[in-house]
């Protein structure tokens, strides 16, 4: 069945385009999406970021087993700077997540020293490459645990 439906062209706005802070990066978990949305609602940047979700944040990047999603997510940066004009990239990775165990390794989670280091290396890989790929954009790095409560990592 072909359905061919016309609708106006959206009109062109005489206003500048529109300046966003940033795009953050987060992981697709179910159990923090409502989380990360009042995490950053709680920074004031309600309706002041586009988003992009990837299994594992920044190791979903990074990692060679999922270089279709980091050309994704190359995109999407690209994308966000010529439309929004975002100044920076909030990574957001979290605590027992299932990508690292998948892609990383299985028991990245048990040690939460452990843990912390393997998403700051991930985390630090994916703040190099923007750096690189994209220059002018800030990083910032935040690991989320489970109950909402965000670390901040300065790297």
């Amino acid at each position: 069945m072909n359905v061919n439906v016309s609708r106006p062209a959206p009109q062109a706005s005489a206003q500048q385009v529109p300046q966003t802070e940033a795009l953050v990066l987060n992981c697709m978990d179910y159990r923090l999406v409502a989380a990360v949305a009042d995490y950053l609602d709680g920074r004031g940047l309600r309706g002041k970021y586009d988003q992009i979700t990837l299994a594992g944040g920044a190791i979903g990047v990074m990692s060679d087993q999922t270089t279709a999603w980091a050309k994704t997510f190359w995109q999407h940066v690209a994308l966000a700077r010529k439309l929004h004009g975002i100044r920076k990239v909030i990574i957001i990775d979290h605590r027992d997540c299932g990508a690292c165990k998948a892609f990383v390794s299985t028991d990245c989670a048990d040690i939460r020293e452990v843990e912390t280091v393997t998403h700051m290396k991930w985390m630090e890989a994916l703040a190099d490459e923007i750096a690189k790929r994209e220059p002018g954009l800030e990083v910032e790095t935040l690991l989320m645990d489970l109950d909402g409560s965000v670390e901040a990592f300065f790297l």
